[in-house]
């Protein structure tokens, strides 16, 4: 919540968004400048295409939930102007293709930074891994209050830097209980079971959800819900597969985000493309695995939801 000298009465405070990168500039009447700032959330990964036979394996694992950063400061301890960098989702894996600093094809893609010139930064979610025959996709780690990543979801779950969220591998994102990181993105299992992406119990970013793979019996696996983002009224879900949705609060006291929806593996059809991140920050779902078998293929991941920075003035 904001603190000291927040105003109780008189004129309201002046809010500007910024949606993209930009330069700040200080109103000449302002005595306290309170700001936060949302990474992008990172993308989810491809969904796989492989003959799963008697084996199985899965489906692509979800990204991870950006990390945030609030802070007030005295306007005199500001320059007249700032630059603003707001990061945009990281996009979604997609077959062949290894995203920057990736190690895998299929990955999906770190979220971008945002920040307030050098005071203060959120960093982005990192991206999740693909599904494969008889292995488990990993989640991508949740980013942090800071410019440094943590590290994609591979077959197992991407590492979180400095206490921020690991991936989880064949299982759940690890949840976040501060507000300053994002959650980890989940994995699916090497017989095709699905996980919701990590949680953040304080009103962050969450992750997003593993999309479904290949029993055994090579029957195709349902996706499931995205990451839940925690309101006053209890943790809210998006849908099997779809798109998480986001809620910024004026006061800036948190920008919750849900993460994007796990998609279903291909029965006779392809694989479902994952669920984008919500807005702000949230991890992207990971696709659904496709039939090589039939001749289908698998689902995309979905995007990570994009950064923002808020900037309030009185």
């Amino acid at each position: 919540m904001p603190g000291r000298g927040w105003p109780l009465r008189g004129a309201p405070p002046f809010v500007t968004t910024f949606n993209s990168s930009n330069t700040f500039f200080k109103r000449s009447t302002s005595r306290f400048v309170a700001v936060l700032v949302v990474g992008g959330g990172g993308g989810g990964g491809f969904g796989g295409t492989y003959n799963p036979g008697a084996t199985g394996g899965s489906g692509g694992g979800g990204g991870g939930g950006a990390g945030a950063r609030y802070r007030q400061f005295r306007a005199d301890d500001l320059p007249a102007s700032v630059t603003v960098t707001v990061g945009a989702g990281g996009a979604g894996g997609t077959a062949g293709v290894t995203p920057s600093g990736g190690t895998l094809a299929g990955q999906g893609a770190r979220g971008g930074a945002s920040s307030f010139g050098s005071y203060m930064a959120g960093g982005g979610g990192s991206g999740g891994g693909p599904g494969s025959l008889g292995a488990t996709s990993g989640g991508g780690a949740g980013g942090q209050s800071s410019l440094v990543f943590g590290g994609f979801g591979t077959t197992t779950g991407g590492a979180g830097f400095n206490g921020a969220p690991s991936g989880g591998t064949g299982f759940m994102g690890a949840s976040s209980g501060s507000a300053h990181n994002g959650a980890g993105g989940s994995g699916s299992s090497a017989l095709g079971a699905p996980n919701i992406g990590g949680s953040n119990l304080v009103g962050g970013a969450a992750g997003g959800s593993s999309g479904g793979g290949f029993n055994a019996s090579a029957v195709a696996q349902a996706g499931t819900l995205g990451g839940p983002a925690f309101l006053e009224d209890g943790p809210n879900w998006p849908s099997v597969g779809a798109n998480g949705g986001g809620l910024t609060i004026l006061d800036l006291s948190a920008s919750p985000a849900q993460g994007g929806g796990g998609a279903a593996a291909g029965n006779g059809t392809n694989g479902a493309a994952g669920g984008n991140g919500g807005a702000y920050g949230g991890g992207g779902g990971g696709g659904g695995a496709g039939n090589s078998g039939g001749g289908f293929v698998g689902g995309a991941g979905g995007a990570g939801g994009n950064g923002i920075a808020i900037i309030i003035e009185w």
